[in-house]
């Protein structure tokens, strides 16, 4: 199985230059591209240039390894090509690649990628002019970038990791949320809810943040150095907030699966809320903040993240669709208004946790005669980010998800970690 990876390049004032140097070099082979593909495209009435002559008209004319130039040649290629498949498809609004760049990420093919001594990671720039990046990576790498991320440079490579084999035996399925990313349940009723109001409190925060910044930005002159220190205070507070967000995300997929490692599961049922976010304003189902929340919720990066985890895990994955799971109930098949965490059928009485309910309506989504278990022990946990003190834990109250009007937290399955039982000692 192919994965990507990122590390956090430590390099010294030298070597920044030097990849600033090749990001400016890599800017100029595309420009180049761009303009050899668009007088060959007018030249011979609407056809392209192939990806050989290509190559051969960019050969020793930049300072780059032959590998890279040829990397930037796959990619135009492969954008020219999904282009043209969108075209044929009907959407005209996608454009070929038209747009030149004063700096470009920098691509190494395998023949570039070298070790040291150390068996450290060592990229060949051009002939004789090499980065020793000081990151030992496990295995093969087949491909490798360097990006900027807004405040440094990061190594991005994919390489090859071992599958699991399949040996589970349980049935699960998977309720994506915004208020929770992932809550998982197996057939016997006993679930995870992984809370996501780190995610929530990070992207309240980033919101306010770009709408002062817009504010400042559109009272300055353009150009000003006003203007530009703003913009910068803008990237570095995008850049921040996302790694904080993959961080999290990544955070609650792998609590998911880890789950279903423990639970012997050998399929996970996703809910797919697609299409969750559109036409919400128009058809008047949620008010303006609930609107912002909704339209922000990531959940084709929770889906990508559990489908990959999973089938590294040796579990088999699917997506179903998750419409009327949070208003069914399992037992008598009524549609009832939820309110709250807890859902409460007026019908026969049925009470469980509502995630968890629409986690075990995802698997009988594909598996019609699955009955439903006698009771719910939903298990909460949340997603702690690395640069929040440990000792705040301590303040933390019980989450929205455990508490309720007649539920005690053991009949949900509250276990308290034994961090938080550690300080709270203190």
């Amino acid at each position: 199985m192919i994965k990507a990876r990122q590390v956090r390049l430590k390099l010294s004032p030298e070597q920044e230059d030097l990849l600033r140097e090749y990001q400016l070099e890599a800017a100029k082979c595309w420009n180049e591209i761009l303009v050899i593909a668009r007088d060959f495209y007018q030249q011979n009435d609407g056809k392209w240039i192939s990806k050989n002559d290509l190559q051969k008209a960019l050969k020793n004319q930049f300072k780059l390894h032959s590998q890279t130039v040829q990397a930037l040649t796959d990619k135009f290629c492969a954008n020219r090509k999904t282009t043209a498949e969108l075209r044929r498809g009907g959407d005209k609004k996608a454009k070929y690649p038209y747009r030149e760049k004063k700096f470009l990420t920098i691509p190494f093919k395998q023949m570039a990628i070298k070790r040291s001594e150390e068996q450290c990671v060592r990229l060949t720039l051009s002939k004789g002019i090499h980065l020793d990046t000081k990151v030992n990576v496990e295995g093969d790498i087949n491909t490798a970038e360097i990006l900027w991320s807004g405040c440094g440079y990061t190594l991005s490579y994919t390489a090859d990791f071992p599958l699991a084999e399949e040996s589970g035996v349980v049935l699960a399925g998977g309720d994506i949320g915004e208020i929770h990313p992932i809550a998982v349940c197996a057939e016997d009723g006993e679930g995870l809810v992984v809370s996501g109001r780190e995610i929530r409190s990070i992207k309240q925060l980033r919101n306010k943040a770009l709408a002062r910044l817009a504010r400042m930005i559109s009272r300055c002159k353009k150009g000003s150095r006003r203007f530009k220190k703003l913009v910068r205070a803008r990237a570095r507070l995008i850049s921040k907030t996302d790694n904080q967000l993959r961080d999290l995300f990544h955070q609650a997929t792998r609590k998911a699966i880890n789950w279903c490692i423990e639970k012997s599961v050998v399929e996970l049922i996703i809910g797919d809320p697609q299409g969750v976010e559109q036409k919400t304003k128009k058809k008047k189902r949620l008010n303006r903040k609930c609107r912002q929340k909704v339209s922000q919720m990531e959940y084709g990066r929770v889906k990508d993240y559990l489908t990959y985890k999973a089938k590294e895990a040796g579990i088999k994955s699917c997506f179903v669709n998750e419409r009327g799971t949070s208003k069914e109930c399992p037992e008598c098949g009524l549609e009832n208004h939820v309110s709250g965490r807890i859902y409460r059928c007026k019908e026969c009485g049925f009470e469980a946790h509502r995630d968890g309910k629409a986690s075990f309506l995802m698997i009988r989504k594909k598996h019609k005669k699955l009955k439903t278990p006698d009771k719910f022990t939903m298990t909460h946990t949340q997603c702690v980010p690395k640069y929040r003190k440990r000792r705040l834990r301590e303040r933390l109250k019980p989450p929205a998800c455990v508490v309720g009007p007649g539920v005690v937290h053991k009949s949900l399955g509250y276990i308290v970690d034994p961090l938080d039982a550690a300080f709270s000692s203190i």
